[in-house]
């Protein structure tokens, strides 16, 4: 491998520990690597964006999927690479593709050099690679973004829970926001599926959520295709069971409050304004999203 940039984001739920640099300059000492640790966001975008103009043969983003999706975004349709060492909260990327949590091993996965090409989604002009969606799903990764960047006990607390905390934040939306249904139509390859009163609607270019949701489990981020899911409105325990369900494997699919579809491109239409997120990351807010697959768009060191 030529030159590598990691990209450690010091904001991440590990990414701050000193120790974590120099753990990864002594694994990849063999390699020609430079670490660099942006102190804000441009920073961090900055660095990705750069080392593509001056020829780096991969970046290493050591942080979660927000820092996996800010990298990405500078590395798609490229032939950098995107290496990945697991320090944020739910990590679905990592988990997705067998990236270990341990820096030692994570970091020979980077060394070996392997890579997969998986699908991207194209969406308001920004892309993602895992998962998203609007309403409850955007609503809690929106709520435990804020959490997490609070600076008190409470921040503290948010990321002990881990993962899990997403599955708790939904479920106090679910028992008591007054207002969780929204009228939307959902169109998959040109076809209508008519308007659909729902709590959520998740894209999945990969079955997993918040690492422990499992809103579409045949999605695959190589197929060239989007899972869709469209949770419908139901009773307050009855949509909490759906989440519970869905945190079992996918266990909620026969449900009737679920639909399933699946397409290379989706359209998704609300009567007002409605927040998306993609990898954890707010990507739009508007009345009409439409949603693209793009293929083997990004060059992942697994």
């Amino acid at each position: 491998m030529g030159k590598i940039r990691v990209i450690i984001n010091q904001a991440a739920r590990h990414g701050g520990n000193r120790k974590l640099a120099s753990q990864i300059a002594r694994e990849l000492a063999d390699l020609d690597v430079e670490i660099v640790m942006p102190d804000t966001y441009e920073a961090l975008v900055e660095s990705a964006r750069s080392a593509v103009a001056e020829g780096m043969s991969a970046v290493v983003a050591v942080g979660g999927d927000g820092t996996i999706n800010a990298v990405l975004n500078q590395l798609a349709n490229t032939e950098v690479a995107l290496g990945v060492v697991p320090a944020g909260t739910a990590n679905d990327l990592a988990t997705h593709l067998g990236i270990p949590k341990d820096v030692r091993k994570a970091c020979a996965l980077i060394r070996r050099g392997s890579y997969r090409e998986l699908d991207l989604v194209h969406v308001n002009g920004r892309y993602f690679v895992t998962a998203g969606g609007m309403g409850v799903v955007s609503d809690t990764a929106v709520g435990v973004n804020q959490l997490k960047s609070s600076g008190n006990f409470v921040s503290k607390a948010t990321r002990r829970l881990g993962s899990l905390v997403y599955v708790l934040y939904s479920f106090g939306l679910l028992a008591g926001s007054k207002k969780i249904v929204s009228d939307v139509e959902v169109s998959v390859d040109g076809q209508s599926h008519g308007q659909m009163p729902s709590i959520a609607v998740f894209v999945n270019n990969q079955p997993s959520l918040g690492k422990t949701v499992v809103p579409y489990p045949e999605a695959k981020s190589d197929d060239g295709e989007l899972g869709v899911c469209v949770m419908k409105r139901r009773s307050r325990l009855g949509a909490i069971l759906t989440v519970i369900l869905m945190s079992m494997k996918g266990a909620h699919t026969r449900r009737s409050d679920i639909k399933l579809l699946a397409g290379k491109r989706i359209e998704i239409k609300s009567p007002t304004k409605k927040t998306f997120i993609g990898d954890g990351e707010v990507l739009a807010h508007t009345r009409t999203l439409t949603l693209n697959v793009v293929p083997k768009a990004i060059r992942i060191l697994s």
